[in-house]
C-alpha cells in the first residue's frame, strides 16, 4: 500500500490535532529496520504510540515488539527523547512530512519522513542540517547525507491542494495526446484509484483525449477533484474500508472513501472505524511481515534447499516407478506370448508396442526398455522372469527413496515449526485502553477505595477541577510541593469514621509524594477536607499559583505520618501495570512489590533495579517464563514515572498477596 498526498494530509491533520499540545517523546524504539515507534506522553492525557516508517506515519493501537535492528534508533533516542512535539506538517501535496520537536533547553530537532521510492527517515537540526539519516542518497537532483543540509526533491506536478480552474484549463491545452486519466494523474499527482473515481463521478470517458475536453468538462472535473480532495484530507464523508487479499484474507489496502472499484469487491473488504485505524491495520501488517521475514531468512533458505531436494526425490521416485511399471507391462505381455509359440514377428510387435527393442553389445543380446537393459534369454518365459526381477529391484530402490523423502519432510516440518515460533513472537497485541486515573498517581486502599493524586501543578489542577465530586474527600500535606489526593466515594464513610486504614494510607501517599521525600524527612503532617471546602478561585485581590487552591473550614489532621512507599505490579482489567503507594495497599494487591526508602539512587537507576528484581522473582516462580516476559515488556519510563521525585533505594522485594494470572 502506498499513501497518496491527500491521504497523508488527513493523517497529518489528525495527528496534529491529537499530539501537538503538551505531548513529549518519552521513548523511541525500533520496530523494523525501516520503522520506529515513538511513545508520546502527556501529563494529563493518554499516551499515544506514533509509528514513523518509510511507508507512512500513523497512530497505532498495537504493542510492537522489536523485530529488527534499526540504524537510526540510537540517534533518534539521543535527539528526540524528552522533546515536545510542537508541529507536524506536510510539504504541499508531496509525500513528505516534517515534525518539529523542542527540548526543555530550547534545542530544536526536525524529523523528516519521505514516503516515495524506498522511503527515508531523516533527523535534522533547527537549520535543517542532517544529524542522522536512515538511507543516504546521491542522485542527480539532490544528495542527502550526514552533515549536509536537507533538500526537498523537485516538485511533481501542480499542488492538488492549491490548483485553480485556470491552471486546469491551461494544463488541458498542454495535454497533447494524453488521455484524461494520465492527464489528471501527471498534472496534479493524484493516485490512479482517485483519478479513476474522478472520471467516473464526472461521467467522462477515461480514455478520451484530454485536449478535446470542453471548458465545461474541465470545470466539472476541477469541481469533483476539489470536493474529493477536501473530503479525504479533512476527514469529511469518510467511509473507511480495508481491502483484503483473496485467499489469506490479509489486509492490503486502506481507503478513506468508497470508490466504485472498491464497491465491486464486496467479498474482499471490511469496514473500519476510522481511516487512521484502517491505515494502522494495513501498514502495521506490512511492517510486521517484513520483520517476520527478516527474522527467518536463514531458516527460509534452509527450507528452500530441503524443498528443492525433496522435489528431486519426488522426481526420482516417479521416474523409478514409471520405469518399473513399463518393465512389468512388457514382462506380462511377453509371458502371455510365451504360451503361444510365437514367431519373431509377434515378439517384435510386442517390443515395439512397449517402446522396447533387442540390442546387442559385445556379442550379447539385451532387451532394452525404459532405459534399462535385461539380458535376453533362450525362451520368453525366462526373459519375462528376468524383467519381473528387474522391476522388483527398482521398486525396492523406490522404498529407499521414500525413506530419504520422509527424512526431508521431517526436517522441513521442524524448520517450519521454528519459523512459526519466531513469527509468533513477532505477533503484537492491541493496546488496552488505560483508565483515566492512570495519568495521575493512584492506588487502591485496603478498603477498596480508589485514591488519585497529582504529579505536578498542572495535574493537581486538572484533578481537582475535572474529577473531584461531592462524594469524595481531599488530602493535602503541610509540606511544600505536596500533591492533592482525592479518595473517590469516601465522603460518607469518612464522616462516620469507617475508613481509618484508608485515611492513613492516603495520608502516607500524600506526604511521601511531596517534597518531604526528596528532603529526606522521616514523617510529616497531612490533613483531609470535604470537597466543598476546596475553593477553586482566589479571594478578591489575591493570586493563586497554578495547581493551588484555597482550603476553608476545619482540617482533619493526621500527625507524624511515616514517609514510606512501595512499588508493585498489579492486575488491572486483565493486564499488568505498575502502581506506587503505601506499602500496606500495594502489598495486598500486588503480584510482586518492592519497598522504597529515601536516598541512594536516582530515579532511572532505581527503576532499573526494581525491574531487575521483579524479573528475578518472576523467573523463580510459577508461570516463570510468562511472568518474566510480562515484566520485561513494561518500559523503564513507566517505572520512572511511578517512583517518587528524588532519590530512592530498594529496601526489599517480595511476592505480593495477588497471584499471576
Amino acid at each position: 500500500m502506498e499513501l497518496s498526498g491527500i491521504e497523508l494530509r488527513y493523517l497529518v491533520n489528525e495527528i496534529g490535532s491529537r499530539v501537538t499540545s503538551g505531548y513529549y517523546v518519552s521513548g523511541v524504539n525500533a520496530i523494523t529496520k525501516s520503522s520506529l515507534l515513538l511513545k508520546l506522553h502527556h501529563p494529563t492525557q493518554e499516551d499515544i504510540m506514533l509509528v514513523l516508517s518509510t511507508r507512512g506515519v500513523w497512530i497505532t493501537k498495537l504493542k510492537f515488539k522489536p523485530v529488527e535492528e534499526n540504524s537510526l534508533e540510537g540517534a533518534a533516542q539521543r535527539e528526540l527523547e524528552r522533546a515536545k512535539l510542537e508541529s507536524i506538517e506536510q510539504a504541499g501535496s508531496e509525500r513528505i512530512v516534517s515534525m518539529k520537536f523542542r527540548h526543555p533547553d530550547g534545542k530544536v530537532r526536525v524529523a523528516v519522513c519521505e514516503f516515495f521510492g524506498e522511503g527515508n527517515l531523516v533527523i535534522c537540526d533547527e537549520g535543517m542540517q542532517i544529524i542522522a539519516i536512515l538511507n543516504p542518497i546521491q542522485v542527480r537532483h539532490r544528495t542527502l547525507n550526514v552533515g549536509l543540509r536537507y533538500a526537498y526533491p523537485p516538485a511533481r506536478g501542480v499542488d492538488v491542494f492549491e490548483v485553480t480552474l485556470d491552471q486546469m484549463l491551461s494544463l488541458r491545452n498542454e495535454a497533447k495526446s494524453l488521455d484524461v486519466l494520465r492527464w489528471i494523474g501527471r498534472s496534479i499527482s493524484m493516485p490512479k484509484k482517485f483519478v479513476e473515481e474522478v472520471a467516473k463521478r464526472a461521467g467522462i470517458e477515461p480514455y478520451k483525449q484530454a485536449a478535446r475536453l470542453s471548458d465545461e468538462e474541465v470545470e466539472k472535473i476541477y469541481s469533483i477533484i476539489k470536493n474529493l480532495v477536501n473530503d479525504v484530507s479533512a476527514g469529511r464523508n469518510h467511509q473507511p474500508i480495508i481491502i483484503m487479499q483473496e485467499g489469506d484474507n490479509k489486509p492490503v489496502e486502506a481507503l478513506p472513501i468508497m470508490t466504485e472499484e472498491a464497491a465491486g469487491k464486496i467479498s474482499t473488504k471490511k469496514a473500519a472505524a476510522s481511516y487512521m485505524e484502517a491505515v494502522d491495520e494495513v501498514l502495521s501488517a506490512e511492517i510486521l511481515d517484513i520483520g517476520r521475514s527478516s527474522k527467518t531468512v536463514e531458516l527460509d533458505r534452509q527450507i528452500a534447499i530441503l524443498e528443492h531436494d525433496l522435489d528431486e526425490q519426488n522426481k526420482a521416485k516417479e521416474a523409478v516407478m514409471q520405469k518399473s511399471a513399463a518393465i512389468r507391462k512388457l514382462a506380462n505381455e511377453l509371458m502371455a506370448l510365451s504360451y503361444q509359440n510365437p514367431d519373431d514377428g509377434k515378439v517384435h510387435d510386442v517390443l515395439a508396442a512397449n517402446s522396447a527393442s533387442i540390442v546387442k553389445e559385445k556379442g550379447v543380446k539385451y532387451i532394452e526398455v525404459a532405459g534399462e537393459q535385461v539380458e535376453m534369454q533362450a525362451n520368453l518365459a525366462k526373459a519375462s522372469s528376468m524383467l519381473f526381477a528387474r522391476a522388483k529391484e527398482m521398486e525396492r530402490g523406490s522404498a529407499s527413496i521414500e525413506g530419504a523423502r520422509a527424512k526431508l519432510l521431517a526436517q522441513i516440518e521442524k524448520l517450519r515449526s521454528q519459523t512459526a515460533a519466531i513469527h509468533k513472537k513477532v505477533v503484537v497485541k492491541e493496546q488496552t485502553a488505560k483508565e483515566w486515573y492512570e495519568r495521575y498517581r493512584w492506588f487502591i486502599t485496603t478498603d477498596g477505595l480508589l485514591a488519585i493524586g497529582g504529579r505536578d501543578a498542572s495535574s493537581n489542577s486538572a484533578l481537582i477541577r475535572k474529577h473531584l465530586t461531592e462524594d469524595d474527600i481531599v488530602f493535602h500535606a503541610e509540606v511544600h510541593g505536596s500533591p492533592f489526593f482525592i479518595v473517590k466515594n469516601a465522603a460518607a464513610p469518612a464522616k462516620e469514621g469507617r475508613i481509618d486504614p484508608s485515611l492513613l494510607q492516603v495520608a502516607k501517599a500524600t506526604v511521601s509524594f511531596s517534597r518531604a521525600w526528596k528532603d529526606g524527612l522521616s514523617s510529616a503532617d497531612a490533613y483531609w477536607v470535604m470537597p466543598e471546602q476546596v475553593k477553586k478561585g482566589a479571594p478578591t485581590g489575591q493570586f493563586l499559583p497554578k495547581g493551588s487552591f484555597v482550603i476553608e473550614g476545619k482540617r482533619n489532621y493526621l500527625k507524624g505520618v511515616e514517609i514510606r512507599l512501595a512499588i508493585g505490579i498489579v492486575q488491572l482489567n486483565g493486564r499488568e501495570t505498575l502502581v506506587c503507594g503505601p506499602e500496606e495497599a500495594i502489598k495486598s494487591r500486588a503480584i510482586f512489590y518492592a519497598v522504597l526508602l529515601q536516598g541512594g539512587m536516582d530515579p532511572m537507576t532505581a527503576a532499573k533495579k526494581a525491574k531487575s528484581e521483579f524479573v528475578k522473582i518472576a523467573a523463580a516462580g510459577d508461570n516463570s517464563e510468562e511472568a518474566a516476559e510480562t515484566i520485561k515488556r513494561i518500559s523503564l519510563d513507566d517505572f520512572v514515572r511511578a517512583l517518587p521525585t528524588g532519590q530512592s533505594r530498594i529496601s526489599f522485594t517480595a511476592r505480593g498477596q495477588a497471584g499471576f494470572i
